[in-house]
């Protein structure tokens, strides 16, 4: 069961996310994410974190393949500076490589940045530049996918993009 936790955002995650008193727990597809992050983003406010972490499932082939490493995790902080929040972006990308490329850098500052507890406009326009972002990420998930699961053509009419939110 989960569990209704106090504050807008949070309020707001729990609508998209259970049903039935919280006594179930939805993952939203893209539309429902979409408006979602719209009623967060008009809600003028911020939270401690906010998690969205993709996921593909498909029901012809019955899989499902998480992507962990795609996850948006926006965390807000009472203070950090520019080497802080570089730091957390190159946790966040855990590469086994050295060297993190400049494509993966930016990647990391669209799906891991940092803002402030009080700076409403920061986390407004993260989370609406994640919203841009998704029309880039998700042709790329979805070509991971095919791959990994090996789809076919006709296989793809029976799968979807659902996202696993939390809020705190």
């Amino acid at each position: 069961m989960t569990v209704k936790k106090n504050g807008k955002i949070n309020e707001i995650v729990y609508e998209y996310t259970t049903y039935h008193s919280g006594k179930y727990r939805l993952y939203p597809t893209i539309t429902h994410l979409k408006i979602m992050l719209e009623k967060i983003i008009e809600s003028n406010t911020t939270t401690e974190y906010l998690r969205i972490n993709p996921f593909y499932r498909n029901g012809k082939v019955d899989m499902q393949i998480e992507f962990d490493e795609y996850m948006f995790y926006l965390e807000c902080r009472e203070q950090f500076d520019e080497k802080e929040q570089e730091e957390h972006i190159l946790d966040c990308l855990d590469t086994d490589d050295q060297i993190v490329t400049a494509e993966q850098f930016e990647m990391g500052k669209i799906l891991y940045p940092l803002c402030q507890h009080n700076d409403v406009e920061r986390f407004k326009q993260v989370l609406a530049t994640y919203l841009d972002y998704l029309d880039t990420l998700l042709p790329k998930l979805f070509d991971i996918a095919k791959r990994t699961m090996q789809l076919k053509d006709e296989d793809l009419a029976f799968g979807y993009f659902c996202f696993e939110v939390h809020s705190e």
